[in-house]
């Protein structure tokens, strides 16, 4: 593959929020990538990080409840929401949040919170250095995707893109916009 390197390290950040609980929903982020002098963008690392509360306010019902919050990046618009299995996906984040409500012994008394857990899955904060790179985007549009399930709020979260531009040769240019295209 011929990729001649023609920045230095670049930082794109984002904020990605749901505009309807409950609902997947997909934004393109513009790269500008001058697709006539077969400029590509080289992806080194991926942040993900939630910003919205956790998705429970005020539970009074007794019993176990369960959110899901998810952000994914990827070089082709999905119309449901990706994971790291479609090959397409730079980078996806995932937040898991239980809670237990428990009855009151004394018909008085008021539910009380049990157990609370958050579990949180995404991008590693320090990428493997001995990786070039993550991906490679052809076309000049990434896609922010974000969904969640059983949540009272909008997910929303903050997204950091660490790459470079790169010109590549015709025909690698061809193969990885082709294979973009292909994985849409």
């Amino acid at each position: 593959m011929a990729l001649k390197k023609t920045s230095s390290t670049i930082t794109i950040s984002t904020k990605v929020t749901q505009a309807v609980p409950n609902a997947f929903e997909s934004n393109a982020l513009d790269l500008q990538l001058n697709a006539l002098d077969m400029e590509v963008f080289v992806v080194e690392a991926i942040k993900i990080d939630f910003m919205s509360p956790l998705p429970f306010t005020g539970i009074f019902v007794a019993g176990v409840h369960t959110a899901r919050d998810e952000i994914a990046i990827t070089t082709t618009r999905p119309v449901t929401m990706p994971s790291l299995a479609n090959s397409n996906c730079l980078g996806y984040s995932n937040r898991l949040t239980m809670a237990g409500v428990t009855e009151p012994v004394a018909p008085a008394a008021v539910n009380t919170l049990s157990a609370f857990s958050v579990l949180e899955q995404g991008p590693a904060d320090t990428p493997d250095t001995n990786l070039d790179y993550i991906g490679i985007i052809a076309t000049s549009d990434v896609f922010l995707s974000v969904d969640s399930t059983n949540s009272v709020q909008n997910t929303d979260a903050t997204v950091r893109i660490y790459g470079y531009r790169a010109k590549a040769d015709a025909a690698t240019y061809a193969a990885l916009v082709q294979s973009e295209v292909l994985s849409a």
